[in-house]
């Protein structure tokens, strides 16, 4: 399929306040870093003079490199990717129409926020947790909810003119449907359980506000200690 092509296929899907927010929000984190927390300069000074090499990708990854080691994170990190960027793409690209305009806007949502993160990776903290809060909390307000209601919508208006006739067509609208409303579901405990409850709290300062001590990876639920008698 050429770009031409593309365009004309997709063009209706593609909103100037997807691609407004998807630029926007970058350029406000570049900004911001430069501006307010000049260019993370110190931090970096302070790992220079302790010979400590900065790792994007390792201890000073998300949540303070404290997930990136572990199995149950990594099964979840690939899990998501899956869901929200792989088999919607593969929507796209061989599904109908009518439901690839409805995928595109949240793809393009989820691919901007994988380059966010990989081009701020050496920012502040501050703006590095920004990032997938910032993406996660458009993508659940606006285009993965506009798509699991629309999914919904389209797959009554398929049913009721009597276009499920053959199995193809009540099998693609169908799961379309479940894919939109699993990633709903999926954004909102992204956002609501494991970013804000689990991971956010981790920059906060251990000593005026100490950190619960969590009995999982993924969930935001402290460890129950007994009481010594």
């Amino acid at each position: 399929m050429t770009v031409l092509q593309s365009i004309s296929r997709y063009g209706p899907a593609i909103t100037a306040s997807d691609m407004t927010f998807s630029v926007g929000f970058l350029a406000y984190i570049c900004i911001a870093n430069f501006v307010t927390f000049d260019s993370n300069k110190l931090q970096m000074s302070q790992l220079a003079k302790k010979n400590i090499a900065f790792e994007p990708m390792g201890k000073h990854s998300l949540g303070r490199g404290k997930f990136i080691v572990e199995k149950s994170f990594v099964i979840y990190f690939i899990c998501s990717k899956i869901m929200s960027l792989l088999v919607p793409l593969l929507l796209v690209i061989a599904g109908p129409l009518d439901i690839a305009v409805m995928v595109i806007p949240s793809l393009i949502n989820v691919v901007a926020q994988a380059i966010a993160e990989q081009s701020t990776a050496s920012f502040h903290d501050v703006l590095r947790i920004l990032v997938p809060i910032g993406y996660s909390s458009h993508r659940l307000f606006g285009p993965v909810t506009t798509w699991a209601l629309n999914s919904w919508s389209l797959w009554l208006q398929k049913q009721e003119g009597g276009e499920f006739a053959s199995n193809r067509s009540y099998y693609v609208y169908t799961f379309n449907l479940v894919l939109a409303w699993a990633n709903l579901a999926f954004a909102a405990w992204n956002l609501f359980g494991f970013l804000l409850l689990r991971v956010l709290p981790l920059y906060f300062d251990n000593e005026e506000t100490p950190r619960i001590e969590m009995a999982y990876i993924l969930l935001p639920l402290p460890k129950k200690h007994k009481k010594q008698m």
